[in-house]
């Protein structure tokens, strides 16, 4: 090194070019600059000794001095070099060549002639270190730097940074604390230009893992720059210490230190990519306020975390805002905005920005080309999608997927698998996603059996199953109504040690929603808990919701109040739990609670208030939160507010008023709004008015055989004196599709009873006839029951729960799940069952709820 310190005469000014100027300041620099200005430079001019006879005839030769008159005859100055010296040329010019090679991209000839050099100094060791440093082939960095050690080279200050870079990426530890220790030696860590070394040393410990031992470097560091405090926030956010990060960027703006446009990158690219994309804007606001204008780098981080948390419209968003601010989208900007219309779907603004990667060249990028094809198929445009696939000149493994799964989403499974069998002819190898993706394809489509012939046969591929492929399969079987199954496959990912996420659990909770399910709901909330999966938000309001529905509201309120972060969905699932069981007061407890916690309420929140109001029959508030909900919280009023104001009104008996409001609402009525006009009509013993609402419901609703019962139940209600017209009966003439049926749970097991049940048990009859008997019920409603009647005389529910009094202890609840609306004869029955009886028993209709407890029902008789 003290070679290239010195200076080279051909290249020093003369005296008069330049007036005399201060000398420069040190700074640390880059080992590359010296090594290519060795490169460039010319011969240096050694001094070489002259041929022995030359020396002989000069000292015989007087004339040829020109020493003056008088003067003696000075000593030989210059000693007769040493071999040593003798070889200094040949080990500048293999440097120089290494050099050479090196920056002219022919690695192996360098290579080649430092292993063939005879000996090697740190300029030729620093040389090629630094070739392989530059292309960023750090483990033969560590390899040449420890045989260089070996070989007795000493690194200065400027090699040992390069190696340590090198022990960072490579993750050599070990070499690491051994430079670290050969710095302190050599005093490379104390002074204001060691602050590179130490930098260094700080690197290493933070990619190797190390924080602790970084903390500590950093606390001893005297002299720190904006480099250092960059490094120590970049550790902890790669640690998670979020917290730390941000009180470290409060002390070097304390300590004089300005955070740069780097610090800020930093912050706010971890943030959003743990999702805490809050935290990320926020840290945007303090950096545009602290005078630092945000980058590219700083918008795609924002832009990318936000599409990766389904916030697809603010991804946009702040797009849009980094457009107006003057920065240039990159690849990456492009290709994430376009992935945000992909999940909202808006074909316009990802064809507008599919405009402008064409305008900057980023189209033919495999990251843009992969975001269209994913958009274009989302939107429904396969045509297109197909085309840029098809454009995209070096397809990746994305690529294949995002169009198979464009296809597949589409309905065309032929398609997909034909792209399916054709990628791996084209050098990419299917991976997971590829076989989830066909395997949703498929169950989505309903071709259950060639979604579980490719779950078997993936592993046989060498793909093996994720926890992804056996959500696809659970997911999948709750959509399509095999509950059970969805329960089997859960089960059976479990005895094979997979352990399930959050997607798993909220795939199978809704299987479970309902009153036969209860002990499977504690089933998955004890999975839960065993496998320490966090109850977020989605978690916990799907348990909510599960326990309500399984008639547990005191496992519902129990999860509601341990979960700490409450949000507009988990008080609405707490207040409809409440309407569901017949509890308008605590519904109503509860949204006082919300508003006092400052959480505004939604359409659904102030849908389910107005129920409230209806089931405890104060009108008089129900209609001043429809009539002031735009006012109040700017909620214009939709069907739903409408069917619960006509469910109002008809609890209250003020049909006229409730037709009213039907006949001068700015919407047109839906089959809810018509139905709960019917409701009460029937309720009220209005028949002209059931009759009119029925005529609108079959008229939007011409096949619903729900609606054929209702009136069924106005003739009786009416006496037969009024027939009933053709259009209005469209299956008049011939059976109805659905059998009249129900379930009920017995001791974790669920039976199953069927109205006209031939081949019921006999005893479920004796023990029938038995209550009725005790319960003197002989005559029940319009019809008669006989001793002698005959089985299709019987209900499938009064069966149900003569079957769960005899089989279940008295303490149970009894829970029967009803495909139909529940009709009087068995709603009276209930009844006094849970007051003779002291059972509470839970019917689940296709209407609502009845909970029956002490000879009422939570109805109220109103369903």
């Amino acid at each position: 090194m003290e070679l290239l310190a010195a200076p080279f005469p051909s290249l020093l000014p003369r005296a008069h070019q330049f007036s005399p100027q201060p000398a420069p300041r040190p700074r640390p620099g880059r080992l590359q600059e010296p090594i290519m200005a060795f490169a460039q430079a010319p011969p240096l001019p050694l001094p070489l000794p002259l041929p022995l006879h030359e020396s002989r005839s000069s000292s015989h030769c007087p004339r040829h001095s020109t020493r003056p008159p008088g003067q003696e005859p000075r000593a030989n100055l210059t000693p007769d070099p040493s071999p040593a010296l003798r070889k200094v040329p040949k080990i500048v010019s293999e440097t120089k060549l290494i050099t050479v090679h090196s920056c002219a991209g022919r690695l192996d000839d360098a290579r080649k002639v430092f292993d063939e050099m005879g000996r090697r100094d740190l300029l030729a060791w620093s040389a090629m270190i630094g070739a392989y440093a530059i292309r960023g082939m750090y483990r033969e960095v560590v390899v040449l730097a420890v045989q260089m050690v070996g070989e007795g080279v000493i690194p200065d200050r400027f090699l040992i940074t390069r190696i340590l870079q090198a022990c960072a990426y490579a993750e050599d530890l070990e070499l690491g604390m051994t430079l670290h220790s050969m710095a302190i030696r050599r005093g490379f860590m104390g002074r204001v230009k060691d602050v590179p070394v130490a930098n260094s040393v700080l690197v290493m410990y933070i990619k190797c893992g190390e924080l602790r031992r970084a903390r500590m470097l950093f606390e001893k560091m005297e002299q720190r720059d904006l480099g250092t405090w960059n490094s120590m926030i970049f550790g902890c956010c790669l640690s998670g210490e979020w917290e730390e990060a941000r009180r470290l960027l409060h002390d070097m703006r304390c300590e004089g230190t300005e955070p740069g446009v780097v610090t800020w990158n930093t912050l706010i690219s971890s943030y959003a990519r743990c999702g805490d994309l809050d935290v990320a804007m926020e840290l945007l606001e303090q950096m545009e306020e602290s005078g630092v204008s945000p980058d590219v780098v700083t918008w795609t981080s924002l832009v990318s975390g936000l599409v990766h948390s389904d916030r697809g419209d603010e991804a946009l968003h702040s797009f849009s805002r980094m457009r107006l601010a003057g920065v240039e989208p990159n690849g990456m900007t492009i290709a994430s905005a376009i992935s945000a219309c992909a999940s909202l779907k808006l074909l316009n603004q990802g064809m507008e920005l599919h405009c402008h990667a064409i305008k900057v060249g980023s189209v033919n990028n495999v990251l843009s080309g992969n975001s269209l094809v994913d958009m274009y198929a989302k939107c429904g445009e396969i045509i297109a999608a197909r085309k840029i696939f098809n454009e995209i000149p070096e397809k990746d493994i994305f690529s294949w997927n995002s169009m198979i799964s464009g296809y597949a989403q589409a309905g065309y499974c032929g398609k997909a698998y034909e792209l399916f069998c054709k990628m791996e002819s084209h050098g990419v190898r299917r991976n997971v996603i590829t076989w989830n993706i066909m395997i949703s394809g498929y169950i989505r489509n309903g071709d259950d059996e060639r979604a579980f012939e490719l779950f078997q046969i993936m592993e046989s591929y060498g793909v093996k199953r994720d926890t992804a492929s056996w959500n696809i399969l659970i997911a999948g079987s709750v959509q399509n109504g095999h509950f059970d199954r969805a329960l089997r496959i859960f089960r059976q990912m479990q005895s094979l040690l997979m352990r399930p996420d959050y997607i798993t659990i909220l795939s199978i909770i809704p299987a479970f929603s309902n009153l036969v399910a209860a002990w499977k709901v504690r089933e998955i909330h004890a999975c839960i808990f065993h496998h320490n999966l966090e109850v977020d938000g989605k978690i916990a309001n799907a348990l909510i919701n599960a326990y309500s529905k399984s008639g547990d509201l005191a496992g519902a309120c129990a999860v509601f109040d341990s979960h700490s972060s409450k949000n507009i969905i988990s008080w609405n699932c707490i207040i409809l739990a409440h309407l569901l069981h017949g509890c308008p007061d605590e519904a109503l407890k509860y949204f006082g609670q919300m508003k006092k916690v400052g959480v505004l309420p939604d359409h659904t929140t102030l849908t389910a208030v107005i129920k409230a109001y209806g089931l405890k029959g104060n009108v008089s508030q129900g209609k001043d939160i429809f009539f002031n909900m735009t006012h109040d919280y700017n909620i214009i009023p939709d069907l739903d507010h409408y069917a619960a104001m006509v469910d109002l009104l008809g609890r209250s008996g003020r049909l006229q008023e409730a037709y009213e409001l039907i006949d001068h609402m700015p919407l047109i009525p839906n089959s809810a709004v018509w139905e709960a006009l019917l409701t009460a009509a029937t309720a009220n013993g209005n028949v002209r008015l059931a009759y009119m609402a029925a005529w609108e419901l079959s008229a939007i609703e011409p096949r619903d055989p729900r609606i054929q019962r209702l009136l069924s139940s106005l003739q009786d209600l009416a006496g037969g004196s009024v027939d009933v017209p053709d259009l209005m009966v469209p299956n008049r003439g011939r059976e109805l599709d659905e059998v009249d049926s129900c379930s009920v749970e017995i001791n974790n097991k669920v039976y199953l009873f069927s109205t006209g049940d031939y081949f019921v048990l006999e005893q479920s009859i004796a023990e029938l006839k038995l209550i009725q008997r005790e319960l003197s019920m002989l005559n029940i409603g319009n019809e008669t029951l006989e001793e002698k009647e005959e089985i299709t005389d019987i209900h499938c529910e009064e069966l149900a729960i003569a079957f769960a009094i005899s089989n279940s202890p008295n303490f149970r609840s009894i829970r029967i799940i009803k495909c139909l609306r529940m009709c009087s004869r068995c709603h009276t029955f209930a009844k006094l069952v849970s007051e003779k009886y002291e059972r509470q028993v839970l019917i689940k209709d296709t209407n609502c709820l009845h909970k029956f407890e002490d000879g009422k029902c939570s109805c109220e008789d109103y369903w």
